[in-house]
């Protein structure tokens, strides 16, 4: 009996080390360690205790490797930027002010009425005065102007580009007079012995200021200004040397280009220089009189127009 309980108390404390005894496996999680003391403590032999726990770690190797997998899945998250401030469009209205200088340029480039280079700005006037007795001798300063006003300019402004614009008056006079041999050739080939109506007054033309006057500007412009500019004065100039030299044509002789139009002449004397300067001055003053109102009437436009807004 005694043989048979030693053998049960061995047996006894074999199965209480069995079931004390701590199985440590390597690389594993806290959770997975607390789980297999759990199992121990409930009496489970260390084949099932090992088994729990390599079931769990598998798991949780599972759980990671997916968790793992969904993160390189998904995109990486980043901050929303601010969304950028967008410039807001420059306006495109125009101001009174700018308006008002955009009137202002189109008036002085408007050589057939409101700047007229005879009637506003008064050039040409010895020629025209004096010359311009008719029809006849006013198409012939149109012709020695259109063939010298806008080539003197030209070739004047090409010269003044090549010496810095210096020596402006001495170049425009030389050129104008370089000019002129060609100009008068052509014309005693057009016109024959009446040029000789003309007098001192086709010469002057070599230093008359509606060509040369251009010499007294600071900046120096463009070739292409200077064509653009001279055409648009060379057409204003003999537009009003056409309209006084057929009025003074139809007032002294009743005529226009020799066709009689008026029986009777009603003013005679209207081809003197005197009876000229007269015709001039009132045909002038009506003429801007006349471009005064238009201009006024789009200078009060404007006002009206940009009445409500800030300057």
């Amino acid at each position: 009996m005694p043989e048979i309980e030693n053998r049960k108390t061995r047996k006894k404390g074999n199965t209480l080390k069995e079931h004390t005894q701590t199985i440590i496996i390597p690389q594993l999680s806290p959770e997975v360690l607390e789980q297999a003391r759990k199992a121990a403590a409930a009496g489970k032999t260390s084949e099932e205790i090992e088994q729990e726990a390599l079931a769990a770690a598998e798991r949780q190797h599972q759980e990671t490797a997916a968790a793992a997998g969904q993160a390189a899945a998904e995109p990486p998250r980043t901050e929303a930027a601010p969304p950028k401030e967008t410039p807001r469009p420059r306006s495109t209205r125009r101001t009174r002010s700018e308006a008002e200088a955009e009137l202002a340029q189109s008036i002085h480039d408007d050589h057939l009425w409101l700047n007229n280079p005879v009637m506003v700005r008064g050039l040409g006037l010895a020629p025209v005065v004096a010359a311009a007795i008719s029809g006849q001798t006013a198409l012939m300063l149109c012709a020695a102007s259109v063939l010298l006003l806008t080539t003197t300019r030209v070739l004047a402004v090409a010269v003044c580009h090549l010496t810095g614009n210096r020596f402006r008056g001495v170049i425009y006079s030389f050129s104008a007079a370089l000019l002129y041999i060609p100009a008068y050739l052509i014309l005693s080939n057009l016109f024959g012995s009446d040029l000789s109506l003309l007098g001192i007054y086709l010469p002057m033309l070599v230093v008359e200021p509606a060509i040369t006057k251009r010499m007294e500007a600071d900046e120096l412009e463009t070739i292409g200004e200077a064509f653009r500019r001279g055409i648009n004065n060379t057409i204003g100039l003999c537009i009003s040397t056409l309209l006084i030299g057929c009025l003074r044509e139809l007032l002294a002789d009743g005529t226009v280009f020799g066709r009689v139009i008026l029986p009777v002449p009603p003013l005679p004397l209207a081809d003197k220089p005197g009876a000229g300067f007269i015709i001039v001055g009132l045909i002038a003053a009506v003429w801007t009189a006349i471009g005064g109102a238009y201009v006024h009437y789009k200078l009060e436009e404007v006002r009206h127009l940009y009445a409500d807004r800030k300057r």
